[in-house]
């Protein structure tokens, strides 16, 4: 058991490093699609966003959804949903969170995902917010600090996105 637990902490400081090697890069340094990168980091979140929902209150709110079916679509065949989707949780969501490796984890990942299925399929960045991260947003500010609540244990209906999104570039 021990052995396993060193494994994976080794293995969460070798996706650390490669994470900040990656994000530090050059933005005129081209970045090639690294696809079993992609899946590995997908299958970490899972671990972490487990660890990062016990950290914050129970999500209370029924009656309202922030990833709704519709913007799952538009995650699947627009990149700008992908792209702005992904920078509203590193910037609005974990952003507000107290520090803590996981924290810094998975603003990483999020992060090298982002960077990584662009590579694999290019997207032209878009100055305007698209409609479907715009209402999300605003149901989100609507909620205040428990909209950060929701936003993470939201991560249960995000993740399975990303990696049905990644199998479809693999």
């Amino acid at each position: 058991m021990k052995v396993y637990s060193i494994f994976r902490s080794g293995h969460f400081l070798v996706l650390l490093c490669l994470f900040t090697v990656e994000s530090k890069k050059s933005p005129t340094v081209k970045h090639t699609c690294r696809k079993g990168l992609l899946s590995q980091v997908t299958e970490n979140l899972y671990i972490k966003a487990t660890s990062l929902k016990s950290s914050v209150p129970k999500d209370l709110i029924k009656n309202t959804r922030l990833l709704k079916k519709t913007t799952k679509m538009l995650f699947m065949t627009n990149c700008s949903v992908r792209n702005q989707l992904l920078s509203f949780y590193v910037k609005n969501v974990f952003n507000h969170l107290g520090v803590g490796s996981d924290k810094l984890y998975i603003i990483s990942a999020f992060q090298v995902l982002q960077v990584n299925m662009n590579a694999c399929l290019p997207c032209a960045p878009s100055a305007r917010l698209t409609s479907a991260v715009k209402n999300l947003r605003k149901a989100f500010l609507k909620l205040g600090e428990k909209g950060i609540h929701k936003a993470i244990h939201e991560l249960d209906i995000l993740l399975p996105w990303i990696q049905e999104y990644i199998q479809t570039i693999i």
